[in-house]
């Protein structure tokens, strides 16, 4: 019995990059929805002139409104016509405005803008350099807003951490412990396991005692290989993960089979399994040492009883399902199309359709097609 199986690395860090970048995608999307691509239009014309902040007086109101908040300080917005100074040449220029002010505007009193003194028939926006100054500077999105991305991105790779964690385990599980236990199983072929309200993908394997074990893997009937229910195999568990029964004690360990042939499938046991198996299996210590070296040719391996990693999933991304070509041109038209300065409806629809896409695109973007063949599709050299 060997002592080194094949690195479940590659899968780990395949599952790594695909849960953080889909999380980073679906960030980005909110961020370029809430931020501001570019200054507005007026905006843009005022700084190109010389923008700056002056307080001027209201010579009429109308359209005035009142809004009673639950949360915050009640408000009136108003449109006023108000009187922009020329500097010192001409006759002063009269701008129409939209206003916030919390207590009721009337004629004569004075509101800060923003306007071009040398071009005041560009017009103004109403606001101080508290409300205005970060989109005159050209800020894409506020301070807060942008530190909530960061931590959002953040908590991404954190949860990207634990799901890897949950769904592969942190160990490589490719030179094995003293820990470590081994048994022989028959393959039963792909199945459900059932735990409380969930359901996962598994392969079923019995032992000679006619114990059921479900290894958790995700494959389908379609990608299982044909020729291998029946077959005996050799299932190598973590036995000490999660047997210390903390509050925070993983429920799930490593786990591996090898084949008679020279194959290993990486997946994962319940801590519930891995504990009933135990007496049953022997420790990897008690084992005859096989020695393994490093091969490149496949079919040399398996002539010659070198070991080799087969993974379901391991053709990913090379093979993409073709809907998720069209989800990920969509994903990409929505977030081009949101570095355009749209109206904040159609923004953050073309968003919601962006986040829609791109999880299409995650779920599609996954092998489909059954791998009939170790070699051929499934098949890493090690």
């Amino acid at each position: 019995m060997p002592r080194v199986l094949p690195s479940r690395r590659p899968m780990q860090w395949r599952a790594l990059g695909w849960c953080f970048g889909v999380f980073v995608a679906l960030v980005g999307l909110f961020a370029f929805a809430a931020g501001s691509p570019q200054r507005p239009e007026l905006m843009q014309r005022i700084h190109d002139a010389g923008a700056e902040f002056a307080r001027v007086p209201v010579e009429n109101v109308s359209d005035v409104q009142f809004h009673d908040t639950s949360r915050t300080k009640d408000y009136y917005t108003a449109t006023a016509v108000v009187r922009l100074d020329h500097g010192v040449k001409g006759a002063p220029v009269r701008a129409t405005v939209r206003t916030e002010t919390l207590n009721r505007l009337g004629a004569g009193d004075r509101v800060s803008v923003l306007y071009a003194p040398t071009q005041p028939r560009l017009g103004a926006i109403a606001g101080d350099e508290r409300s205005l100054e970060p989109a005159l500077r050209g800020d894409s999105m506020p301070f807060w807003l942008a530190w909530l991305c960061v931590a959002a991105c953040l908590f991404g790779m954190g949860f990207a951490v634990w799901a890897v964690s949950d769904g592969h385990g942190l160990r490589s599980f490719s030179r094995l412990r003293s820990t470590d236990r081994v048994v022989r199983v028959q393959c039963l072929g792909p199945g459900i396991q059932i735990r409380g309200s969930g359901k996962q993908r598994c392969l079923k394997v019995v032992t000679a005692t006619s114990r059921t074990v479900h290894l958790l893997l995700n494959i389908t009937e379609r990608q299982f290989p044909d020729g291998l229910n029946g077959k005996y195999l050799w299932l190598y568990w973590d036995a000490h993960r999660g047997t210390g029964g903390g509050r925070f004690s993983p429920n799930k360990t490593q786990a591996a089979l090898l084949s008679d042939d020279g194959w290993v499938m990486h997946g994962m046991l319940t801590v519930q399994d891995g504990t009933s198996l135990a007496p049953e299996g022997i420790s990897v210590e008690k084992t005859d040492v096989a020695p393994v070296t490093v091969e490149k040719d496949v079919d040399r391996e398996r002539a010659t009883g070198k070991l080799w990693l087969w993974d379901p999933r391991s053709a990913w991304p090379l093979y993409v399902h073709p809907r998720a070509l069209t989800f990920a041109a969509l994903l990409i038209g929505c977030a081009a199309l949101l570095t355009w300065d749209i109206p904040g409806f159609w923004r953050w629809l073309t968003a919601i359709v962006g986040i829609f896409a791109g999880c299409a695109f995650a779920y599609c973007s996954t092998v489909q097609e059954p791998l009939r063949s170790f070699v051929k599709d499934g098949a890493e050299s090690v």
